[in-house]
This record gives structure tokens, C-alpha cells and sequence, in this order.
């Protein structure tokens, strides 16, 4: 399915010059879109589960303030035995996840996605090079300098918390 936006930005990136990289990554944020919609309507199947990290501090993303003091410049959230209100928008999706025993609602862009991955499958995706770009509107912030817990860390914490 190929949309408008992409379309209008090959064709501005045609003109000035072809960025494949950024073709490439606005494609495949579309495919997470459309198979979190997909997982929205029928739910996960078989053993499959989602790791998605984000930037905590990228504008739209709305987590609990708890959330922004332990994660202060990604987390990872793992879908996979319990999830509730899952919600696909063009910009972002909204879910309600459980940490620490208690559901906490999440909104977040499609932009602030730094890397996506399905291990019961061995699927992985990495957004290494738009870092950078998705970083930029938060170059005054001075909480972004403090370092974010180890991805193991989260990755362990998480899962359990969504037992």
C-alpha cells in the first residue's frame, strides 16, 4: 500500500536529490503502522512479541512522568502477553501497558522509533542512522545528556512487567 506522504517526499527528494536511506526507513515505519493495526484488530499470533525502543523525550510522546525520570532518553516496550486499547494512528499508536502492576497508557509517534524487532522470529529493525534526525528537536533539552539505563536492562524489566 503506498501512500501520499511517501509519494510527495520521493518526489521533493527527486528533485533535490534521491535520500534511499530515509525512503527506506519511512517504509519501513509504515509497515510497523500497518502491522501494529493488523495486531490491534486480531491480536498477536502464535509465539510472536514486539520489542519497540524509543526516544522518551520526542515531542508527541506521551508516558508517565515515573516513566521520563527512568528512561530519560529511550525505553524499550514490549508487546507480547498483556496489552490493552491498542491504537494506530498515521502518526503514532497508543497502548496501555502494565508496569510495576499497574496499566499505564502510552502514546507514541512513529518518528520516535529508534528500533523495532520480533525475536520469536529472529526479525529485527534499527533506525541507527535517523537517530541523529529524531534527536535534533531535543539538542536544548539538558536532561538529554544523562545516560539511559543499559538495553538489557530494560529489555528484562519489561518483560517481566508484562507478564
Amino acid at each position: 500500500m503506498l501512500h501520499f506522504d511517501i509519494i510527495i517526499r520521493f518526489w521533493i527528494n527527486m528533485t533535490l536529490n534521491i535520500n534511499y536511506e530515509q525512503l527506506i526507513n519511512d517504509s519501513l515505519k509504515i509497515a510497523i503502522k500497518e502491522l501494529l493495526k493488523d495486531v490491534s484488530k486480531k491480536g498477536l499470533p502464535g509465539k510472536h512479541h514486539f520489542f519497540i525502543s524509543f526516544i522518551s523525550k520526542f515531542p508527541g510522546v506521551e508516558i508517565a512522568e515515573w516513566m521520563i525520570k527512568d528512561y530519560p532518553n529511550d525505553m524499550t516496550i514490549v508487546i507480547q502477553n498483556w496489552f490493552e486499547d491498542l491504537q494506530v494512528d498515521d502518526q503514532y499508536f497508543s497502548i496501555v501497558l502494565n508496569f510495576k502492576n499497574k496499566p499505564e497508557k502510552m502514546k507514541i509517534p512513529f518518528a520516535s522509533i529508534i528500533s523495532f524487532s520480533d525475536p520469536s522470529v529472529n526479525f529485527s529493525l534499527q533506525f541507527e542512522n535517523s537517530i541523529q534526525q529524531n534527536l535534533e528537536p531535543l539538542t536544548d533539552s539538558k536532561e538529554n545528556n544523562k545516560t539511559s539505563k543499559s538495553s538489557n536492562d530494560d529489555f528484562n524489566t519489561e518483560e517481566k512487567n508484562n507478564v
